[in-house]
């Protein structure tokens, strides 16, 4: 499933699928990304990642009464752009890191997302 979210734009630097107590369950990132970052959340070092999604959440979350349940959740930093996905039927969150530079249509990629999630995650 990662493989197949990482093709669908070459400018996807990274995904990790993430459950809801916070431990990456799986993940795969481009030697671009593994050059330019020094992070172990992929390789099993750390769970530090997985834990700041949770909380990432949690956050928006808080605001879920007055504009509804977040979709996604979007990071702009100077290096990339951080994207949280919660898949909270499937009790999982995608993360992404993707090109600061990156033109992606976001509500396409969450929906191809979604499909591919129900598709390999279905009983």
């Amino acid at each position: 499933m990662v493989r197949d979210i990482l093709s669908f734009n070459d400018e996807i630097l990274t995904v990790a699928v993430i459950d809801r107590g916070g431990q990456i369950i799986a993940g795969d990132s481009r030697a671009s990304f593994r050059e330019r970052f020094e992070l172990g959340i992929l390789d099993g070092r750390s769970n530090y990642g997985g834990t700041l999604a949770i909380a990432t959440l949690s956050v928006a979350n808080e605001a879920k009464a007055a504009f509804g349940e977040p979709e996604a959740v979007i990071t702009i930093t100077k290096n990339c752009k951080l994207m949280l996905l919660p898949m909270l039927s499937y009790n999982t969150l995608i993360g992404l890191v993707l090109e600061r530079s990156a033109n992606v249509d976001y509500e396409e990629l969450v929906n191809r997302i979604e499909r591919l999630v129900a598709h390999a995650l279905k009983p």
